[in-house]
């Protein structure tokens, strides 16, 4: 990086983000394991659950602290400072139905290769919401998959707004001078390492401590080639919620108990071939978004 280049990254903010965000997470996430607070399943366990959606909100409740205490930038520049519009809602929509068709192309393509086998019975969800009549395929199907598609992402985005405020609203667009690619991939790591602690815990690897947060790094990068492309063309941290919400309520929906027993390092919505499908996913929004803005200069 030149002298040039590095005196527009204004480094100083960023550093304090990064210094901040990973201090207050790794803080309160190591207090809660040394507590005995058990990340290992918190689809089923209300008091982990709670805590992990607080934790969320650490990078953007940061972002805010450093736009308006370090670059000084006044409430009334928080919009632009961490790109809070709404925008066209064409992208929006657009999410409702990319989100699924990537998870079901997830665990289509890890059935297809034999790294996971499909449950129609549902007894794994019956068991672990213990229930004494057993969950019907029609409930998932008719039921329970709509409710996620069109009102996950709802529910949800409250939730990804604390992390998107963060990663998005505030890093991705001060990261952008070393470049697109480079910005992803720093993006991409640091939004893997954030998640240390709770992969260490059994969260989403169960089991694989250290590979575990390597592979966060993977998909957190790959994934982030998808949403930092929707953020900087639609120029939305809220968009960019929506999307982190949407795909979280497919990532925490009815997959991972239509398809139990999926490794989680190789196959499923957390392994080798979820990082492949959302780089191709991101991939394909670079060149899609790319050609849109050509034909409109």
């Amino acid at each position: 990086m030149n002298s040039n280049t590095a005196e527009r990254l204004a480094a100083a903010p960023i550093l304090w983000f990064i210094a901040i965000t990973f201090i207050a997470t790794f803080g309160i996430e190591i207090w809660l394991i040394q507590n005995n607070v058990s990340f290992g399943d918190v689809a089923v366990q209300s008091s982990p659950a709670l805590w992990l959606l607080a934790i969320m909100w650490i990078p953007g409740l940061t972002a805010l602290l450093v736009s308006l205490f370090m670059e000084k930038t006044g409430i009334k520049g928080l919009k632009n400072a961490l790109s809070l519009r709404v925008g066209s809602l064409g992208p929006y929509f657009l999410t409702l139905f990319i989100a699924p068709t990537v998870f079901a192309a997830m665990y289509g393509l890890s059935w297809a290769f034999g790294l996971t086998e499909p449950d129609f019975t549902m007894a794994a969800l019956t068991a672990a919401i213990g229930s004494d009549e057993p969950v019907t395929r029609e409930t998932v199907f008719q039921i329970m998959l709509p409710l996620s598609i069109f009102l996950g992402p709802f529910i949800n985005f409250v939730f990804g707004l604390g992390e998107e405020l963060g990663w998005r609203g505030f890093l991705l667009p001060r990261l952008m001078p070393i470049g697109k690619i480079p910005a992803y991939l720093v993006l991409g790591i640091l939004w893997g390492l954030w998640h240390a602690p709770l992969i260490w815990a059994g969260f989403n690897y169960p089991g694989h401590p250290i590979a575990g947060i390597i592979m966060m790094c993977v998909l957190s990068t790959a994934f982030g080639f998808f949403i930092n492309e929707m953020t900087l063309h639609y120029r939305s941290s809220l968009l960019a919620a929506f999307v982190h919400g949407a795909v979280n309520a497919q990532g925490y929906g009815i997959w991972a108990w239509l398809f139990p027993g999926t490794d989680p390092l190789l196959g499923g919505g957390t392994g080798i071939i979820a990082a492949i499908v959302w780089l191709v996913t991101g991939t394909l929004t670079i060149c899609t978004l790319s050609r849109f803005r050509s034909k409109n200069t």
